[in-house]
Parts: structure tokens; C-alpha cells; sequence
């Protein structure tokens, strides 16, 4: 049976886009990144976030529909550590955020590529709803679609359009980074930090009854 690429590798865009655009906690530490760092830094945070969709999209295809089952076994318990990770999170930053207040001349020194790339790889990497968005949704498409026969066309569209989402986030950052003061910075530092909370505590909230139900 012949396959066409072309369908198979709009799904891959299509889940890209599923598990990228609804604006979470890494979202929101994007703009902050690129807000904080200019556009370099927050491409080079994008990338890390974009590579590893791809590796959940890769796990998926390699273990099929055997990986959600064995992470749901796990209950609300991945919901709930991320939840904290992320509240950790968010407490650190606000915590750092007097330092960007200092004179002028002694301008805070930028992280580098590499730790930026690690730091977004990690934080994308302890996420496993995306691991079981990906594992749920291979499992659920057509044989026809002939996602066994070339699966790198799928994967290859999750990671371009996770990648390019993740880019319009940075261009966002990096337009209000330039057009507005310290001041302003730090007010939108604090508000980004302050909504990664707000995200971990209902992500705990949320997770925390099935957690003690089980």
C-alpha cells in the first residue's frame, strides 16, 4: 500500500500544535526568557522545548499505546510533583528577582546557551501529559494513515510545529523586552513567576484528590 507523506506529516503538525499551544507554565517561561535574555535566548530555550516534544513523539510511536496505560498506573502522583517542581519554580524566581535591580553599570550577567537549553530541556522533560498526549493519539490514528510505515514524517511535523509556536512565544518576549524599561521588566518577571504558580498550585489541586482517593 502506498503512502502519501503529505497527510501524515500535517497530523504530526497538528499534534505539535495540540501539545504547544495551549499556553501553560513553559509558555509563560518563554516570553519571560526572551523577555529577560532577547530573542537568541529564548530561541535556544524553544529549541530545547521543541526537541524534546519530539522525543515524547518518538517514545509514543516506540512503546504505542502501552506508555499511557503504565503512566496512568501511576495516579495523580506525576501530576502532583510537577505541580510542586513548578511552584518551586515560580518561589526561586520571585526570590532572584531583586538582583535585577541593581545599578546600571553592574547589569545582571545573562545565563549561558547551554544552561538555558538544559534548564528548558528539564522542565519540558518532568511534563508526562505529553508523553500521554502523544502515546493516546498514535494510538487512536488510522492504520491507513501509514503512521507505522514512516513515522519520522510524523515526528518531524510535531517538532516544526512545537518548534514554531514556541518561537511566536520568544517574538513576543523579545518585542516587550525592547520597548519597555526596567521597571516594566520586572513587573512582568514578577507576574510570569507569580502565573508559573498559580499554575503549579492547581496542578496540585487538581491532582491531589485523586492522589489521596488512591
Amino acid at each position: 500500500m502506498e503512502i502519501e507523506l503529505g497527510p501524515l506529516f500535517v497530523g504530526g503538525l497538528l499534534a505539535g500544535w495540540g501539545v504547544a499551544v495551549p499556553l501553560g507554565a513553559i509558555g509563560v517561561l518563554l516570553v519571560r526568557e526572551a523577555l529577560a535574555g532577547g530573542f537568541g535566548s529564548g530561541a535556544v530555550a524553544a529549541l530545547a522545548v521543541a526537541l524534546v516534544d519530539g522525543l515524547y513523539c518518538v517514545a509514543a510511536l516506540a512503546i504505542g499505546a502501552v506508555a499511557a496505560p503504565v503512566l496512568a498506573s501511576w495516579g495523580a502522583a506525576p501530576a502532583v510533583g510537577a505541580g510542586l517542581i513548578l511552584l518551586l519554580l515560580g518561589a526561586l524566581g520571585l526570590r532572584r528577582r531583586p538582583a535585577a535591580a541593581q545599578p546600571r553599570d553592574k547589569p545582571p550577567r545573562p545565563s549561558s546557551p547551554g544552561r538555558v537549553f538544559a534548564t528548558f530541556a528539564g522542565l519540558t522533560a518532568i511534563n508526562p501529559a505529553t508523553l500521554l498526549y502523544f502515546g493516546a493519539l498514535t494510538a487512536a490514528l488510522p492504520p491507513s494513515l501509514g503512521l507505522d510505515t514512516a513515522p519520522a514524517v510524523f515526528v518531524a511535523g510535531a517538532v516544526v510545529a512545537s518548534l514554531a509556536w514556541q518561537l511566536v512565544l520568544v517574538a513576543v518576549g523579545a518585542f516587550a523586552g525592547g520597548r519597555i524599561g526596567v521597571r516594566g521588566q520586572a513587573v512582568l518577571s514578577a507576574c510570569g513567576y507569580g502565573l508559573v504558580m498559580v499554575l503549579g498550585a492547581a496542578a496540585v489541586v487538581a491532582a491531589l484528590p485523586g492522589l489521596v482517593a488512591g
